[in-house]
């Protein structure tokens, strides 16, 4: 027998590596993209842009009557997160298991983790990209709406003087709320195996909250009903947005019966956000062993 030996032309890879930092970087660019449907079909873009669209709606409003009336007065943003706190919560529902849930469907996590990806580098990734998406949806129309108030006062240098400190709360405010949502909904979807049961899920701890809230008010007294308050998330941002601008609630509201101390809404807030990203990157490092 006679051998004969071909020479197909294979090479080894000689290009640049761009090692670890480059695939987050990169993953990260392409879950951004991902959580705003951008490259995906028409079906798949509907939320998104419904969403996006109530979320700018009620700041493009606001500033349209303020022209129209010359009143920078109707221009409020302190109630701006409470109001959008449930529409935050319905993209999140929607787009975080498009992050995570649909790698696991399609099979290709362990390409991703395969080199040089960590596991806890692809949950990082996937939460810094969800993260990001809330906090434009959060943090664009409130900005709207302070150069909106700015540039329709009668003079504008005396008007920035006069709130440039709201920029502070409107930027904590966004990013804690950002990162309570984007963190408690990847958590969530990180343990479900089809993207319709993570949607559910986590569209569920919106509603479970409010319902165990209003229960342990109805049957429990004193602390212990005063504190109830924190479990519904709607309560939680409009106590952080009371806070973060120095309002007083209504005593007629929940928030001002409960009457518990301000700083506890954003304590309660950043302790679920640091728990939830807890969960997170331990059911990912468990692909590290």
């Amino acid at each position: 027998m006679t051998s004969t030996i071909y020479d197909l032309g294979y090479q080894p890879y000689a290009g640049q590596r761009h090692g670890r930092a480059h695939a987050i970087g990169t993953l990260f660019a392409f879950s951004l993209r991902t959580a705003f449907a951008i490259g995906r079909g028409e079906q798949a873009r509907r939320v998104p842009v419904l969403v996006a669209a109530m979320l700018f709606a009620p700041a493009l409003i606001q500033i349209g009557v303020a022209s129209a009336t010359n009143l920078t007065n109707f221009i409020h943003y302190a109630n701006y997160l409470e109001f959008t706190a449930i529409l935050l919560a319905l993209f999140a529902a929607s787009q975080a298991p498009e992050l995570i849930v649909t790698d696991k469907q399609c099979g290709v996590l362990s390409l991703y983790l395969s080199r040089p990806l960590r596991a806890s580098d692809y949950a990082a990734a996937k939460l810094a990209a969800l993260f990001a998406a809330l906090l434009i949806l959060t943090l664009a129309p409130q900005l709207m709406l302070f150069g909106g108030k700015i540039l329709l006062a009668k003079e504008i240098w005396p008007a920035f003087k006069a709130e440039w400190t709201k920029l502070g709360p409107i930027v904590l405010g966004s990013v804690v709320i950002a990162l309570l949502i984007a963190s408690t909904a990847l958590a969530i979807s990180s343990f479900a195996v089809k993207r319709a049961y993570a949607s559910a899920s986590v569209i569920a701890l919106f509603l479970v909250g409010p319902a165990l809230s209003e229960i342990i008010r109805f049957v429990a007294t004193g602390d212990v009903r005063r504190y109830a308050v924190l479990l519904n998330p709607a309560h939680l941002v409009g106590g952080l947005s009371s806070w973060l601008f120095r309002l007083e609630a209504s005593r007629r509201s929940v928030v001002g019966r409960a009457d518990i101390p301000d700083v506890m809404y954003l304590i309660v807030t950043l302790g679920v956000s640091l728990v939830a990203i807890v969960v997170l990157f331990s059911r990912y490092r468990k692909n590290e062993s």
